[in-house]
């Protein structure tokens, strides 16, 4: 199986091809145990095909600090009015497998051209499918085939009662939702 994680070079580098989009934004990040709040930070990002990366510094060789790779079941939200009242931020949320990014800036153009790109980015992706999607596939194209049904049942005990559990979903569900608190 084919890691999601891409290997990359030591930073960014102003004339990288892969760079999609770039700038300062502001992250929360939480404080450590003598402070527990969640205060925002500035960062680097750097947008690729693959993944919204973050580093220490714009200059070249620069730390990076986060990946959040990027697939079809991400999900990115809309800035609102609302935590712009509250914060004088606009902010942006991208939902990850186990991250979820929630980047601030101070102008709603900009946090709208990093919405429409990551979303960009994100529709390109192929659809992802679970092994008991491809099970029922197998099941359907053969479906005339008794024999071939029988194997692929025997095989596959995901397919029958099992007093086992299940460790991974049968389905794929988009990662984010309108009523997660945004934690990561």
């Amino acid at each position: 199986m084919r890691s999601l994680i891409v290997e990359k070079g030591p930073g960014p580098v102003e004339d990288d091809p892969d760079a999609l989009v770039k700038g300062w934004l502001q992250r929360e990040v939480r404080g450590g145990v003598k402070t527990p709040w969640i205060r925002p930070r500035k960062y680097w990002f750097v947008l690729t095909p693959d993944s919204l990366d973050y580093y220490s510094s714009n200059e070249k060789g620069a730390r990076r600090l986060g990946s959040l790779v990027l697939t079809s079941l991400c999900s990115v939200l809309w800035p609102d009015k609302q935590t712009y009242k509250e914060t004088g931020y606009w902010s942006v949320t991208v939902f990850g497998r186990k991250h979820c990014y929630r980047l601030y800036t101070e102008h709603l153009n900009e946090a709208v051209h990093w919405v429409c790109a990551v979303q960009k980015v994100i529709d390109s992706k192929a659809p992802v499918q679970t092994p008991t999607q491809l099970l029922m596939r197998d099941v359907e194209e053969h479906c005339g085939s008794p024999e071939v049904l029988e194997q692929i049942y025997r095989c596959n005990p995901i397919l029958r009662y099992t007093s086992s559990p299940l460790y991974a979903p049968l389905l794929p569900f988009p990662y984010g939702s309108l009523d997660q608190s945004g934690e990561g």
